[in-house]
Formats: structure tokens, C-alpha cells, sequence
């Protein structure tokens, strides 16, 4: 009995069981949808046409898209979509989802309204690198497949003048569109990206953006510029809570002197011998003005280590200048006493005086300068090729500063008859070319030689045997400063 007594408890405790189960409500089966945060539930691919433009930049056009006048262009990362969790840096092409819920309503309803949807993004790393080359290709063909919209999709990979906030892939996008005979209206358009320059607590609780790169990319091409925050949930961030941070080239004082005291001469009188010693962070105008201020005079010996190589060069080359009675310059970053001591020990060594040039130009100028040397022809080239096509020239000429606007009025009549008359003008739009420095070229310098520069500076005093310490400031020539003032880092 025991036995049957335990199957019935049993079975009553199954009838009891499948009574409350079936007084529940059923249970919903799962959806997925495109505004559910967190949820990235796999979708085909688009099929995107890709065009790799050698190490510098990939070109993706995603369902057939159009030239338009009226670009919406946005950023990538934290801007249309963001990592899918807590971490910083992307695991794999699936590793995001929307940075709102409503990014693909907003892409939707600007398609709609016959805007060209643009993506211009840097993204580091994929130089050389072709395996993260196909991730990102990968993740962007899944981003379209959700939106399922056409898409022109910029990828910059390295440091050039491709990279944001550099234009040169805004300019790119000018001379494409001008071959379907479409010119792009600024006016018209925008560039929406995180990278604003915004401070710690421009919102509650909100941190200071990771850099600025994206409202100066809007700013050199006069683009409007918008945050997410303010494009995709219609917030505020106050204008005095951003910055372009410590360096503004458009804000660099040119109503200075060249170099100071100024109650003494920059040079020693013809046929004197002495020595002057140049010290400064690399690309702070060393050379430039030394080939400018000294060298036109034609009374110094000119001593280089980027020329000779080394430093004990260096040395030989000050010694037999200064023991043939030359004056001789040394255009060298000389940062630290140790490195100065052996050329003031051969100015005492053949009895001259020897000066010493500090230039004034601190990290953010030198490295704006960096980057304006190696990057700013391709750039020029870029841009003007864009405006050559716009006026349907075969070539434009980056040789002068120039702006012009032309109106050509043109009356005809009808049978003679002055009262039939029709009048038709037809205004060209200003065009302003910028002028190309005229110095070589130069290959951008690693930030770890500016880093080091810093680390070893020392400022130098009279008490190392200077006779003077002239301090040189740094003035773009006029005839550059319009490419001087872009933004380059």
C-alpha cells in the first residue's frame, strides 16, 4: 500500500503542477528588433563595393549610392554605433550595436528626404594589416545589411592628409561626385562625430571627449557640425564647455618680433667670426629661418646633422669653419646642456663668441608644423583638384594666393527692337588657391621625438658660455598662412 499511496502523492502533485501552469498567461515568444539595445542578431551582409586606395584609404559604396548636393556624413564609432558592452576598444565585426536606439529611424528618414548618406572615419591599425582590413570591411557590410540603405563609407587608415582632421577624404569625395556632374553644397550639408572637443561636465556627469578631430575636420572645410548628442537626442552642449584645445593656428600671434632683444643685431657684421648655436624642438622653424635670415647673406658656414649625419661631423665641421675665421651657424635641436657643451668648448677654443638662438616654438606648435610640412601639398592637391573640376579645368595652379569673383552681363535684343531686350548674368563663385610652401618636402615625424625633445630639454642659460641668448619667434610667411592655418592633428 505504502507504494501506491507515494504514486498517488505523485500524480496529484503533477495535476496540481499542470493547473497553475496553465493558469498563466502564455508566454511571449522572443522578437528582435533593430531599436533594442544590446541586441545584434545576425543579418546578411550587404554586398558592398569596395575600392582600396593603396595604404591610404578604402572607399565602400553600399547599395548603389548616389552623388547628392546634400551630404548628411557622420563618424563611425560612438557616433552611429558603439562597442557592445562595457570595454573600450571592439572585439570582431560583431562586437557593436546602434549608439541610440533611434540611429536607423533618423539614417531612414534622411534617405528619405534624398540626402547622400556619407561615413568618414579614421580608423588606425589597418595599414599593412589585411586581415583587420576584411574585420572592417566585414562589420561595415553588417551594419548596412541592418539599415539597408546606400551609403558612401570612408575609411581612413593611416597618418596622411586622408586622416581627420585633415579633408583630404572630403576632397575625394568632391572630385567623385563632380564626375556625375554633382557639386557638393556645404551650406546644405553636415558632419556629425563625438570627437568635439567638449570638456568634463558639459553635461551632468558627462566626461571631456577623447579629442577634438572631428569638429575641426567640419570647421577647415566650413561644414556644419553637429554632436550625436545633439544630432540623434536633440541636446545642448554649451559653447564655452568645448575647446580646440591649447593650440588655435588661426589665433597664432603674427604681430610680434622676429626675434628679441631686438636692441642688439641678429648677425655679427660682415667678415666676422662667431658661432651661433640654434636650439628648439624639432619643426619649430630652425631650418626655414636659417635658410631665410643667415644663409641669404652668404657670410656663415652652415652645419646640419640631418645633412652630415652625425654629431661628431657636426663638430669637425664647426671646428674647421671656426679655425678658418667663417661665422658659422649650427641648425640643430641642441636640447640639453650636455649636448651644447662641445660646440661652446670650440668657440672658447679659437676665441669667438658664440650665441645662442632659442626658438620659442612650444610641443603643439612644433608638432602642427610636423604635420604642415609632410602633408600639406597633397592636401593642396587634393583640394584643388576638386575645384579645378568644379570649374572645368583641366589643371589649377597652387602657386599663388588668389580670390577672384567674375559676373558677366550679357543683353541681346530682339529684331533690333530695344523693348524686347533679355538680360542674363551669370556670376562665377569665388575661388580662393592657396600657395605651396617652397621648401622640400618632409616626412612626418614620430610624436616620440617630440616626447624625447621635451624629456631632455633644458633651457639654456648665460652661465654655459653663451655671450647671448636671442629668443625666435615663430611667424608663418603670408603668402602660406591660409594652408598654414588648417587643422592637421
Amino acid at each position: 500500500m505504502p507504494k501506491n499511496t507515494a504514486a498517488a502523492k505523485t500524480s496529484r502533485r503533477r495535476s496540481v503542477s499542470q493547473d497553475r501552469e496553465s493558469a498563466l498567461p502564455p508566454a511571449k515568444k522572443p522578437m528582435f528588433s533593430i531599436f533594442q539595445k544590446g541586441s545584434n542578431t545576425p543579418t546578411t551582409p550587404a554586398d558592398i563595393a569596395w575600392e582600396t586606395n593603396g595604404s591610404s584609404f578604402i572607399v565602400g559604396q553600399a547599395f548603389h549610392p548616389k552623388s547628392g548636393s546634400k551630404i548628411a556624413a557622420f563618424d563611425l564609432d560612438s557616433t552611429l554605433i558603439k562597442v557592445n558592452g562595457k570595454h573600450k576598444w571592439p572585439k570582431n565585426a560583431d562586437d557593436w550595436v546602434w549608439w541610440t536606439a533611434n540611429v536607423p529611424a533618423h539614417l531612414q528618414k534622411l534617405a528619405d528626404e534624398g540626402r547622400t548618406l556619407v561615413v568618414i572615419t579614421n580608423q588606425g591599425g589597418l595599414d599593412g594589416n589585411v586581415e583587420k582590413q576584411k574585420e572592417m570591411k566585414l562589420k561595415f557590410e553588417k551594419i548596412c545589411g541592418r539599415l539597408n540603405l546606400p551609403m558612401w563609407i570612408l575609411i581612413s587608415m593611416k597618418k596622411d592628409h586622408n586622416r581627420k582632421p585633415m579633408t583630404g577624404l572630403w576632397h575625394w569625395l568632391e572630385s567623385r561626385f563632380l564626375e556625375d556632374d554633382v557639386e557638393i553644397d556645404l551650406a546644405e550639408s553636415y558632419y556629425v562625430g563625438d570627437a568635439a572637443g567638449r570638456q568634463d561636465g558639459w553635461k551632468a556627469g558627462a566626461i571631456k571627449d577623447f579629442n577634438n578631430t572631428d569638429r575641426k575636420f567640419a570647421d577647415a572645410l566650413d561644414l556644419p557640425f553637429h554632436t550625436p548628442e545633439h544630432f540623434f537626442l536633440d541636446q545642448a552642449c554649451p559653447d564655452h564647455k568645448w575647446s580646440y584645445g591649447a593650440f588655435d593656428p588661426k589665433k597664432w600671434p603674427v604681430d610680434v618680433p622676429l626675434f628679441s632683444p631686438t636692441s642688439t643685431p641678429l648677425l655679427a657684421a660682415p667678415g666676422t667670426s662667431e658661432l651661433i648655436l640654434f636650439c628648439g624642438y624639432p619643426a619649430s622653424g630652425k631650418s626655414s629661418f636659417a635658410s631665410k635670415h643667415i644663409l641669404t647673406t652668404g657670410q656663415y658656414e652652415y652645419v646640419n646633422q640631418d645633412t652630415l649625419k652625425t654629431k661628431d661631423k657636426c663638430l669637425k665641421a664647426v671646428d674647421e669653419g671656426l679655425k678658418n675665421k667663417k661665422a658659422v651657424v649650427v641648425d640643430n635641436t641642441n636640447p640639453d646642456v650636455a649636448t651644447r657643451a662641445p660646440y661652446i668648448a670650440l668657440a672658447k677654443k679659437h676665441n669667438v663668441p658664440v650665441r645662442c638662438f632659442l626658438f620659442q616654438a612650444d610641443k603643439n606648435l612644433a608638432t602642427h608644423n610636423n604635420y604642415f610640412r609632410a602633408f600639406h601639398r597633397p592636401l593642396v592637391a587634393a583640394s584643388e583638384a576638386a575645384i579645378g573640376k568644379s570649374l572645368n579645368k583641366a589643371t589649377t595652379t597652387a602657386r599663388a594666393t588668389t580670390t577672384s569673383t567674375t559676373t558677366t552681363t550679357t543683353t541681346s535684343t530682339t529684331d533690333g527692337d530695344p523693348s524686347k531686350s533679355t538680360t542674363s548674368t551669370t556670376t562665377n563663385k569665388a575661388v580662393k588657391v592657396t600657395k605651396v610652401r617652397d621648401e622640400p618636402v618632409r616626412e612626418r615625424l614620430s610624436e616620440m621625438v617630440f616626447a624625447a625633445y621635451a624629456k631632455k630639454y633644458q633651457e639654456p642659460t648665460l652661465k654655459e658660455g653663451f655671450t647671448e641668448i636671442k629668443k625666435i619667434n615663430f611667424i608663418p610667411d603670408d603668402n602660406i598662412r591660409a594652408t598654414w592655418e588648417r587643422w592637421y592633428f
